[in-house]
């Protein structure tokens, strides 16, 4: 089994890519891996998105507004992971991005609502949530994880071998097939095992 770690802005461009490809990647090869999917937002991350979408031809809302966007997504992932759960949660940021991921200027407040609606997530307990201390927590221990392996970038992925638990392989921006194939491939132990641990027992590629 392996178990992933995914550093995501939630409404990143290339966050979106890497959880595809990652998806597409273990389901073609049908290995058994654990996710955990870890939003993080500050205004470095959300401007490196901006100029990504800018050099991808992509209209933007005004900074102030996406920024907002950032922020809102976030909160709305913890609130709902708290709760209905992981699965919903990352059903409903996987949505919002995919929506947003050819196009930034789409977002609106309306549409955070309407996918929402199509997971059957009601508002009412999720803004009880957002304005208590649970939220806050929430966010400040996914923060610590990213301050702990020092992630500078998303989207960021780590992977861990259950059969190799002295080194995890650090994958930083957007990663592709092959690389992945040759980490989930029966013989990717020893991929794992040739990195010489660094702090945190994590080596990047």
């Amino acid at each position: 089994m392996f178990e992933i770690f995914l550093f995501i802005n939630p409404i990143g461009i290339y966050c979106y890519d890497t959880e595809r490809q990652i998806r597409k990647t273990v389901d073609e090869l049908g290995v058994d891996v654990c996710y955990h999917y870890i939003p993080i937002a500050n205004v470095c991350l959300v401007n490196d998105d901006a100029i990504r979408r800018r050099q991808d031809a992509q209209k933007l809302p005004d900074i102030s507004t996406f920024s907002k966007a950032t922020y809102e997504a976030l909160e709305n992932y913890h609130a709902i992971k708290l709760t209905y759960g992981n699965k919903k949660a990352r059903r409903y940021l996987y949505e919002l991005q995919k929506r947003l991921s050819q196009d930034a200027s789409a977002y609106k407040p309306e549409l955070l609502q309407e996918i929402a609606t199509e997971l059957d997530i009601k508002n009412s307990p999720i803004e009880t949530i957002k304005q208590s201390d649970y939220l806050h927590t929430s966010i400040k221990e996914d923060q610590k994880l990213a301050n702990q392996w020092r992630i500078q970038a998303t989207p960021t992925t780590i992977i861990f071998d259950e059969n190799n638990d002295q080194n995890g392989v650090l994958l930083e921006g957007p990663v592709n097939q092959t690389d992945l194939i040759h980490l989930f491939l029966p013989n990717s132990s020893n991929w794992f095992s040739n990195f010489l641990p660094q702090q945190n027992h994590l080596r990047l590629i």
